[in-house]
Parts: structure tokens; sequence; C-alpha cells
């Protein structure tokens, strides 16, 4: 057995002892999941290349939402061949626990550490064919970045929890040199619709674009990536967010805690690029700060 088996078998025994936990202590008062449609291949080319227009959700309650968590915490693999493999399905929602905090605590940061482990082995094989053999070949239909999301733990009394669709720029900031390597780096991973020589090509054609620009520094700025999340408000009143991608949990609370449904989202007109960014290199989206800004 490997190290990459080995923490799956971590992840895997650390997420039966979990499920169990919250099977026997789950309290179905309080207990909400907002079940979100599943991407399919056909929705996947299209959302690409364009945008959800609509999502709808439907908001699961008591034990029917606790089934629901059970599941998602274990949900780490597609099988089915028309369901898409590249948009992660996502499981907000909030299931408090009777159980003490330390008995929760100790569960969930036992799965959290696995993942973390699997995911740092996974990161270190730097050639592609050699990560895809021993990550999808050996775990058929595995989704790597399902079995990497954090499970996310409170304890105690809370304000509320306020769900809500959110969307939040991806952004990457280096200086022209840093990029030229980085895009030098990428000619050892050719795409299907390159050969070697276009696509060295198309490298080279991108770095001298990053060295006449003119610009100390270049960010990467990709498109607004759309996903559920909630701001939790503590017992003080300081709220975080947090990507509501698993159920949250909740234990050594002694109220009902307050939470926000999570609505149906609608597309809205897309604002307007700033003026601030102009583009410097289409492919890896790298833009320099505007002189007229």
């Amino acid at each position: 057995m490997n190290l990459l088996q080995l923490y799956m078998t971590d992840i895997e025994s650390g997420l039966n002892e979990l499920c169990e936990l919250v099977r026997k202590y789950a309290q179905p008062e309080g207990a909400v999941i907002f079940s979100l449609p599943r991407i399919s291949k056909e929705d996947e080319a299209r959302l690409i290349a364009d945008d959800y227009d609509a999502i709808p959700v439907t908001p699961l309650y008591g034990q029917y939402a606790i089934n629901e968590a059970i599941r998602a915490y274990k949900d780490m693999y597609v099988i089915e061949s028309d369901i898409s493999r590249r948009f992660v399905q996502k499981y907000p929602g909030l299931i408090p626990l009777s159980c003490s905090w330390e008995e929760l605590a100790a569960a969930v940061d036992s799965v959290n550490q696995a993942k973390k482990n699997f995911r740092n082995e996974v990161q270190k094989y730097d050639d592609a064919a050699e990560k895809f053999f021993e990550v999808h070949d050996r775990f058929n239909y595995l989704i790597t970045t399902m079995a990497y999301r954090r499970i996310y733990a409170y304890e105690g009394d809370h304000k509320g929890f306020y769900f809500n669709w959110s969307r939040r720029p991806r952004v990457e900031t280096h200086t022209a040199s840093q990029w030229i390597e980085k895009l030098n780096s990428a000619r050892y991973t050719i795409p299907p619709n390159h050969s070697k020589s276009s696509w060295n090509a198309l490298v080279d054609q991108e770095q001298q674009l990053i060295a006449d620009c003119g610009s100390e520094k270049l960010s990467m700025r990709r498109p607004i990536k759309l996903r559920p999340e909630c701001s939790v408000r503590d017992a003080n009143g300081i709220m975080k967010g947090y990507s509501a991608g698993l159920p949250f949990l909740l234990a050594g609370h002694t109220a009902k805690q307050n939470f926000t449904v999570l609505q149906d989202y609608t597309r809205r007109p897309a604002h307007k690029s700033s003026a601030k960014w102009q583009l410097v290199v289409e492919r890896p989206r790298l833009y320099k700060a505007s002189t007229g800004a």
C-alpha cells in the first residue's frame, strides 16, 4: 500500500466514524440542507462557454437533511457518464449535534487531516501521466477536488448562519519575469488540441508579449466563480465568510441556531470590465494596471 492508498483509507475510515456520529447525535430540529441540481455533461460545455442562468434551490429539513448530509460527506466519486466531473457538487447546510464539542472536533479534525495528507501527496507528482495513473487509475472515478474539501464545524451558540451566493475573482499577481518562467514550465503539458511545435510557438508568443508589455507586475484575473457561501456571525457579533461546499456541523450549543435560507440563483447582467486593467495575454488572462487608472 503506497501513501496515497494509506491516506485514502484514512479519509474513508474517518468519514465512516464522522457519519456514525452524525447519524447518532444529529438533531432533526434545526437541521437543513439546500439541495442543488447536479450538473450534466451537456450543461458543462455551456457553463464553461457562458454562465449559469438560474439555479433552483430545494431546502431539505429534519431527517431528510441529516440523510443528505451523511451522503454528502462521502460524495467523492462521479461514476455516471452523463454527469460533469469538472463542476463539483455543493451541499450547503447546517446540522446541529447533541454530542460534546470535543467529540465532534476530534472526528472532524481526523478527517480534515487525512484529506490534507492526501492532497499534499497528490501534489508531489509533477509528471501529468504519472499523476493520472497514481490517482485516477488507482481510484476509479475519484474527483480530487471533492476528496480535498474541508469539513467545517462550529462550537456553541451563534447569532446566525447567513447562506448566500457569492462571486469571487481568482487573482494571482507576480512579476513579469516570474510569469515568463511559469509559462516556460507549461511547455511540458501539451493540450490535446496542440502539437508540441504549435504549443511551444504559442508559449513563445505569450512570453514575448509579457516581455514587451513594459509592466513590472502582471495579474492573472480568472473569470469569477459562482458558489454558495455562508457568513457566520458568532456570539460576539464577529462575522466571517466560509465556502459552503459541505454541510456545516455544530455542537456545544444551547439553543436552536438562526439561519437564512439559500435562495434560488437568478442571473444578473454582468458588470462592465473595469478600465483599471489592460489585457496583455489572452489565454492565461494576464493583465497590467492601466496607466490611465
